[in-house]
């Protein structure tokens, strides 16, 4: 039993290292494609790449097993000096590279870069940043370790959920949130989970299928916040939790309000000097935990519950990539004026099988210290959707093994013609709702594989669900003065809300989903792309739709570059880069294309 424990740690570590080093090396080439052209050579043809990292004198080498338009690629070797490269080399290789001068071709200037690059669309120069200016080798220094040791993180998770739960079906909506196993397939190390120990990661991580009840803690009215979309929406935990409550808070029970708080976070908090000021004062009251059994989903901090048929966005004091994910006061602002405003616009009135999960109402104590308040911030998401036959994205476009094949193509049977038809009827309730939100309504999303779901019956998209309201943007143009009066942290420029679906919806969804269809039938991803430029240009010519013509006809669009932002610390003002519009491309080389120019 012990040799067959250690024999699975090690093919597990194995496949996490292997991984890893794709990771890194994809982020890579992705993000410095254009600043670092000379020492970065990928051939699609003969399936060999080579990357010369010039500041450690070393070249990476290998071969593809699948050559990717949008850079997802996949590899068979990987090698430096003829020996195997492990992903602490590709860390130390690339920090090196970054360091002094850094990636020049980064630029956290969303607008400004999406400005000039639809100016000078034949040449996609990018501006020049240094975000952390000169003389500041301490501070790089400081930025490497940290990142290295993030990725040592990841990769130690990425290696426990192999072992652990590799393989496990997904048969509903709650075990699609708990398979997320490897995550964003360009981040640095998307399993991060700095604050957690060992023992918090195996009681915590949705990954590991893992539940428990919540804590919940009794705020005294005065210090009490509350607001809800409207009075249907109000969740009432007093009247759901009456017998646990009460015993506690016998006649005081009316002079406080419910909030319900993570396990980790409650144990966190309780030993903050300012919240035993508070519980002192009994302005709080610790209640324990309680309540109906929860389950974490793909985002940690967000829980599901079951039998009251919801989720609630919690408070983490702690880092989920790179990300500390507790809820501002600004963030929720934002959900509720988003959940608000596209309610009273009736996104998607016109899609009848399309829709959206509101943040209904968020919680939290009246502090001072905004901060403080922040860790006690909470939001509430009815679950409105069938949870039998619906599935997050982000966990079908994934393999339950790093190599395997994608969940959604082994359900489907991995036929061309099947993959095509699932294509079509997913992109007729999801694209073309969004490209026409965006363009006739202005209103766009953060539509990524993780924040969107799909229903199926019989294999096949019924519905489409997007989530996550904090990320909705509204093109200004497009508003009353009176909308702008009312809440103006939604509205941005056209370019930089068309930059928002382009990147999240086109890059992120589009860009991984078709790669993981496209390298299960052994096609190229050009091959699905042709089919999604079809359906665009069939819109375009029934509506006219300004934002389809700008997906069309853009040279680029811009992606995250999560690990330069990552390394130079500037995660919450992330760096783009143009990634070429494969679109475009195809449009180019179709003769006599119904008049749509590129």
């Amino acid at each position: 039993m012990f040799e067959m424990e250690n024999k699975l740690r090690s093919e597990a570590e194995q496949q996490a290292h292997e991984h890893s080093c794709k990771l890194l090396l994809n982020c890579y080439i992705r993000e410095l494609a254009l600043e670092k052209e000379s020492d970065i050579r990928i051939h699609p043809n003969t399936l060999t790449y080579a990357v010369a990292f010039q500041a450690s004198g070393v070249k990476v080498t290998g071969q593809l097993a699948y050559h990717s338009a949008m850079g997802e690629h996949e590899y068979l070797s990987m090698q430096s000096g003829g020996e195997a490269v492990h992903y602490r080399d590709l860390v130390r290789w690339i920090t090196c590279e970054l360091g002094g001068d850094g990636a020049q071709g980064a630029s956290s200037d969303l607008h400004g870069m999406l400005k000039s690059e639809m100016k000078r669309k034949s040449s996609l120069e990018v501006d020049i940043a240094h975000p952390l200016g000169e003389n500041t080798n301490r501070v790089e220094l400081a930025y490497a370790r940290d990142f290295a040791q993030k990725v040592d993180n990841s990769v130690g998770n990425l290696t426990l959920y192999i072992e652990q739960a590799a393989g496990l079906d997904i048969h509903d909506y709650r075990t699609s949130e708990q398979s997320l196993l490897v995550g964003h397939p360009f981040h640095p190390f998307p399993k991060n989970s700095k604050g957690f120990s060992e023992q918090d990661v195996q009681k915590y991580s949705p990954e590991l299928r893992t539940s428990f009840q919540l804590c919940y803690i009794a705020v005294r009215q005065d210090v009490y916040v509350q607001e809800w979309v409207d009075d249907e929406a109000v969740m009432d935990l007093h009247d759901l939790l009456r017998s646990h409550v009460e015993p506690i808070l016998k006649e005081k029970s009316g002079m406080y309000g419910l909030l319900p708080v993570h396990p980790w976070q409650y144990a966190y908090i309780s030993q903050l000097s300012e919240v035993q000021h508070y519980i002192r004062d009994e302005k709080l009251i610790l209640l324990g935990s309680a309540g109906p059994i929860v389950y974490p989903t793909s985002s940690v901090r967000t829980v599901y519950i079951p039998a009251w048929n919801c989720n609630i966005k919690l408070s983490l004091n702690m880092q989920i990539t790179n990300m500390i994910r507790t809820n501002s006061a600004e963030q929720m602002r934002r959900t509720l004026d988003a959940s608000n405003y596209v309610r009273q616009h009736d996104c998607f009135g016109a899609e009848p099988h399309t829709h959206i999960a509101y943040e209904t109402g968020v919680a939290t104590c009246a502090f001072d210290d905004e901060e403080l308040t922040s860790l006690f911030t909470i939001a509430y998401r009815p679950i409105e959707f069938d949870p039998a036959n619906t599935y997050v994205l982000s966990s079908l476009v994934e393999a339950p093994l790093p190599g395997m094949r994608s969940r959604l193509m082994t359900l489907l049977g991995g036929d061309l013609d099947i993959a095509e038809r699932w294509l079509d009827r997913y992109m007729a309730c999801s694209l073309l709702p969004i490209v026409r939100a965006a363009g006739e309504k202005g209103i766009h999303f953060e539509a990524h594989l993780q924040n969107t779901l799909v229903t199926l019956e019989d294999g096949l998209p019924v519905d489409f669900i997007v989530r996550d309201l904090e990320g909705v943007s509204v093109d200004e143009e497009l508003i009353s003065e009176q909308e702008r009066a009312a809440s103006d942290l939604l509205f941005y420029s056209r370019e930089k809300a068309w930059a928002r679906t382009s990147y999240y919806f086109i890059v992120n969804h589009l860009g991984s989903l078709i790669h993981a269809m496209a390298r299960d039938v052994n096609v190229s991803e050009e091959h699905f792309w042709k089919q999604v430029r079809e359906v665009l240009v069939d819109e375009l010519e029934r509506t006219g739709n300004a934002y389809v013509r700008h997906l069309l006809t853009t040279d680029a669009f811009l992606a995250k570059q999560n690990l330069v932002s990552c390394l130079r610390g500037i995660s919450q003002t992330p760096a783009y880069v143009p990634v070429s519009n494969v679109m475009k491309r195809i449009g180019s080389e179709v003769r006599g294309s119904r008049g749509i120019q590129g």
